[in-house]
């Protein structure tokens, strides 16, 4: 008997322009066998299918719709949705940018709800995030072997696994600590998994090129809060501009430093601080004391529900608070926010409550290689207000 998951009666408009996901609260009940390897029927309490999806039987999102409407999609939907994915990021032309880091697959918005995937060189990082593509991991890993992508890391994340009821861990069937990439010809190194995301940070890849443009123009320094391996720092430097990372991992620094010297790159400079404490910089406190003409500030998700936007809301004025001062009028401030939750208007709130004035010039996101489904709010994650005093 085919998976029907029948919505209540109050669950609320379901189309492609209300998102994806279909939550537990919404179901009335379950006709068949819920497992993460069926495909489910979506329909409402009369009977009329709303579309197709994949199941979660241990999660609070029930069901993660793969298509609308009263067609089930194809038998090789995954493997259709694949070769889609990758041939979009080959048409979007990276490595004749010299670029050889970026997303193939981000889940909803290539049509893999739980699927993330990242290519750094010759080594693709596959990140699974739900049931549904955890029982389909050994498809998906050879589908990636049949293309000829062989050194493959698979992440199942603990925090999803706990969620969707999976066994985490991390796979590879050869030895990597490090992972290379090339970014717009700037040559990067990157702890491999298990680390930050899945290595590295590509959605903000764009941002740090218009950034580096932006400290070039105005001629003072760049100040990189939270720089991780150095993108910002090294995009600025390679504009002209001098720069000082700061970030709370030693890991990272050594990381930075080397990408730093494997180019050729001067004028930059690390310090190991805390972006959430006063930011003295220790042996590099006169390097923090500015003033620069551009400061990033790019926090670890700081609202990880709404229930918590007011705290965040503060957390993040506070840290304004704190490297403002170093500003140089005029300068930008360049503020940045990984969780959906914080969208621009709490970025503006951030900015209009904080002391001195301030307009806003741009709002950026993700780039192209991380599509968005429409309707899909919880995948426009990035947001970056960039301010000028």
């Amino acid at each position: 008997m085919p998976v029907r998951i029948e919505l209540r009666r109050d669950a609320g408009r379901i189309g492609p322009t209300t998102g994806p996901w279909i939550r537990r609260k919404q179901v009335a009940r379950v006709q068949g066998l819920e497992t993460a390897e069926a495909l489910a029927e979506v329909v409402t309490r009369k009977g009329e299918t709303l579309g197709w999806g994949l199941m979660s039987p241990q999660s609070s999102i029930a069901a993660r719709i793969l298509t609308y409407g009263e067609a089930p999609p194809a038998d090789d939907w995954l493997q259709t949705r694949l070769a889609s994915a990758l041939a979009a990021r080959t048409h979007q032309g990276y490595d004749r940018q010299d670029t050889t880091g970026y997303r193939v697959v981000n889940s909803e918005g290539d049509g893999l709800p739980g699927l993330v995937v990242d290519r750094y060189d010759d080594d693709f990082v596959l990140q699974i995030t739900t049931a549904p593509m955890a029982v389909r991991r050994t498809a998906i890993e050879a589908w990636f072997r049949a293309q000829g992508h062989d050194r493959l890391h698979v992440v199942l994340p603990q925090s999803a696994a706990k969620h969707e009821g999976f066994e985490p861990g991390v796979y590879r069937q050869h030895d990597a600590s490090t992972l290379h990439f090339r970014e717009y010809g700037i040559a990067f190194e990157t702890p491999a998994p298990p680390s930050q995301k899945t290595g590295a940070y590509f959605d903000q890849r764009e941002n740090r090129r218009t950034v580096a443009r932006l400290a070039a123009a105005h001629g003072g320094p760049l100040l990189d809060v939270g720089c991780h391996i150095g993108g910002f720092a090294l995009h600025a430097a390679r504009a002209g501009a001098q720069a000082v990372g700061v970030d709370s991992s030693s890991l990272a620094l050594e990381h930075a430093a080397r990408n730093a010297s494997a180019n050729g790159l001067c004028g930059l400079s690390w310090a190991l601080d805390d972006m959430f404490g006063p930011l003295l910089g220790g042996q590099n406190a006169a390097e923090l004391a500015g003033p620069f003409g551009t400061i990033v500030l790019d926090p670890p998700k700081v609202a990880t529900n709404k229930n918590n936007v007011d705290k965040a809301v503060d957390a993040m004025r506070r840290l304004v608070g704190r490297v403002a001062p170093r500003l140089a009028e005029g300068g930008h401030l360049v503020l940045c926010s990984c969780s959906h939750h914080l969208g621009r208007d709490h970025l503006d709130r951030v900015m209009a409550t904080s002391a001195g004035t301030w307009t806003r010039v741009a709002m950026l996101g993700a780039g192209p290689d991380h599509p968005v489904m429409p309707g899909h709010r919880e995948g426009e994650y990035l947001r970056v207000g960039v301010y000028r005093r």
